[in-house]
């Protein structure tokens, strides 16, 4: 024990302690007593007059020591530390100036570690924010041309389908009527009765028409006009219909 404080003191007065140091003053008081100790044991130990000290009991014995000059170190620094916290408190009920500049000092410490904390997390907001952008941004889409209302329609060309209806209603009007002149029983003129019978035609009587039937030719034949008529101006209708429309749909 005696060897384990003076162990202790060398290194307290090798960091720097000086002699009113607490614990060198408590390390000293403990070396006294070992000191006091060491001169009452007897040189040896055990049962047996020549028999040596057992290793291990030393050994437990100097950690005790250790144990108990820390504790009494600790004990003298708790009561330098209370003392001074003493002397604060006594201080501060004296000065109620020094009180409440304490406590400005920590709502302002307060407040300031509650902006860190709002700052802080705004920071990792931001982070994780841009991180995503950095993940989606691999990929982007562009707009080249926005999309628009045609002006005019896809399919089919109206212009072109109505020019193509008048010139198919004309061929079927023409036709009908070829067809028609095949389909009679009479022939147009005297050459084409001789090649059909295969025998001469001595003469021939021109066509007698009477009032009623002039008549109602002429009426068959303004009607025809009529219709061509009608005909006409539908198409022409229907084609100033269509450029309307493109123009107010441009």
């Amino acid at each position: 024990r005696l060897a384990a404080i003076q162990g202790q003191l060398a290194d307290a007065r090798a960091r720097g302690y000086t002699e009113s140091h607490p614990d060198v003053v408590a390390l000293r008081a403990q070396l006294a007593q070992a000191t006091a100790a060491a001169r009452g044991e007897p040189l040896s130990g055990g049962s047996g007059a020549g028999s040596s000290p057992n290793p291990l009991y030393v050994s437990l014995q100097a950690m005790m020591a250790d144990k108990q000059a820390a504790v009494a170190s600790l004990r003298i620094r708790r009561a330098q530390l209370q003392g001074d916290l003493d002397q604060l408190n006594a201080k501060l009920s004296e000065d109620p100036t020094v009180a409440a500049e304490q406590g400005a000092i920590d709502r302002d410490y307060q407040v300031l570690k509650d902006q860190y904390d709002q700052l802080l997390t705004q920071r990792e907001q931001i982070a994780l924010r841009g991180q995503a952008q950095s993940q989606t941004d691999r990929v982007k889409f562009s707009v080249i041309d926005p999309p628009t209302t045609p002006q005019k329609p896809s399919a089919p060309n109206r212009m072109l389908l109505l020019t193509g209806v008048l010139i198919a209603g004309l061929g079927a009007g023409i036709g009908g009527a070829f067809l028609l002149g095949q389909l009679r029983g009479t022939f147009a003129t005297s050459a084409r009765l001789e090649r059909v019978a295969g025998m001469p035609v001595i003469g021939s009587i021109g066509e007698v028409v009477t009032r009623t039937q002039s008549e109602l030719r002429a009426k068959q034949f303004r009607m025809f006009l009529g219709g061509t008529a009608a005909l006409g101006a539908a198409y022409v209708l229907l084609l100033g219909v269509e450029i309307l429309q493109r123009g107010l749909a441009a």
